[in-house]
């Protein structure tokens, strides 16, 4: 492991961009964090500087000595914080890495991931660590398995140093990770539901079955193209297998929802959609300037006109790329240095504009328009 700069990390398309996962015509990544922490060490939020300091240091050589006799994190990459500008930080939030009071506050914080960001650890976060795993499609299972992997070398390791109580379970600075200490998460691409006005149903589903449906960079954030996260809310008093079934279940359930109203809206050659991929792809094709909600959503009315069969030339891969990368934070670490708001919409512009060049509109408005959702209704 090396410390490595934002650019030298981007090097590299994270594994959930570029590979088909289960269901990934509506999931577009699953994730499972668990929490640790230390015994005799205060929760970061409380921590001084100096402790924080130290419980870092103490991961890295935890660490190195992992890399001794395992190959699991071979080739991961430290990233520690104070090293790098707000912008260039929060890119790892804009990629999924990690989150914004992760990035709030550099000192003492750091990331070490894999270089195709499948499995990562976040140091000093609102625990002393946070385990990740981040696949491609619906795969909570694969992700827990890789994450418990990495607990398990660094349980041992730590010489059950990890702060464990028999009633309890793992403690977490947020009673509510307590016990398995495990968050799973997915990523869900839901423009049919938000375009028909139904995604209060998917919404309502989620919460009676004790979930919440969160916007794209998760708890208190709002959504950026029709990405929504839905994740448990809690841990105490259940186990993993229960947690990752009940969640999977669930996302199973909206899957189902977005591609019956998907199908219908193919089925019936519907007007709004229709228009809602019409004018994104003319939007897309001409602007000079334009703001990240509106690339975002836009590009992403393209990605449904592909699942519609209306499309042609957006693959998969592509469309995660460009989901990420118009990102404000993101556009700055490809261009290596801080641009204004001005120019972050013109060169967003531009990136979306070279990329329509490959993207064909076809047979949208004609009587020989199908769909593969129209063909499975």
């Amino acid at each position: 492991m090396q410390t490595q700069n934002i650019s030298s990390h981007f090097n590299s398309i994270p594994r959930w961009m570029r590979r088909y996962g289960n269901d990934c015509d509506v999931v577009i990544s699953s994730r499972v964090r668990l929490a640790r922490n230390f015994n005799q060490h205060q929760f970061p939020h409380v921590a001084s500087s100096g402790e924080l300091l130290e419980m870092r240091q103490n991961v890295f050589e935890m660490l190195l000595e992992l890399s001794e006799t395992s190959n699991l994190l071979e080739n991961a990459g430290i990233l520690p914080f104070e090293e790098f500008a707000d912008w260039e930080r929060q890119s790892l939030v804009e990629r999924h890495l990690t989150s914004t009071d992760h990035i709030a506050q550099e000192l003492g914080r750091a990331m070490v991931a894999l270089p195709d960001s499948s499995l990562s650890l976040l140091i000093n976060e609102e625990d002393h660590l946070r385990l990740q795993s981040l696949l491609p499609g619906l795969q909570l299972d694969a992700a827990f398995t890789l994450a418990t992997k990495l607990d398990d070398l660094l349980e041992k390791l730590s010489e059950g140093d990890f702060a464990f109580d028999q009633k309890f379970g793992y403690l977490t600075a947020c009673p509510t990770n307590a016990g398995t200490g495990l968050r799973a998460s997915v990523m869900l691409h839901l423009p049919a539901l938000e375009l028909t006005e139904r995604l209060a149903e998917a919404k309502q589903m989620a919460t009676e079955q004790g979930f919440v449906l969160r916007g794209t960079f998760g708890e208190g954030t709002k959504p950026y193209g029709h990405l929504y996260q839905i994740s448990n809310q809690i841990t105490l008093g259940r186990d993993e297998d229960s947690i990752l079934l009940d969640v999977g279940e669930t996302v199973l359930h909206i899957i189902e929802m977005e591609r019956e109203v998907r199908a219908a809206l193919a089925g019936n050659k519907s007007k709004l959609a229709q228009d809602a991929v019409g004018r994104a792809y003319g939007t897309l094709s001409f602007a000079r300037r334009i703001n990240y909600r509106e690339a975002s959503n836009h590009l992403s009315f393209l990605r449904l006109g592909t699942h519609l069969n209306w499309i042609k030339g957006l693959s998969h891969q592509r469309f995660n790329e460009l989901m990420v990368n118009i990102r404000p934070a993101c556009l700055q670490v490809t261009k290596g240095q801080t641009l204004t708001s001005e120019e972050r919409d013109e060169t967003r512009a531009t990136m979306l504009r070279e990329a329509l060049r490959k993207i064909r509109l076809d047979s949208l408005f004609t009587s020989e328009t199908t769909s593969k959702y129209a063909t499975r209704s």
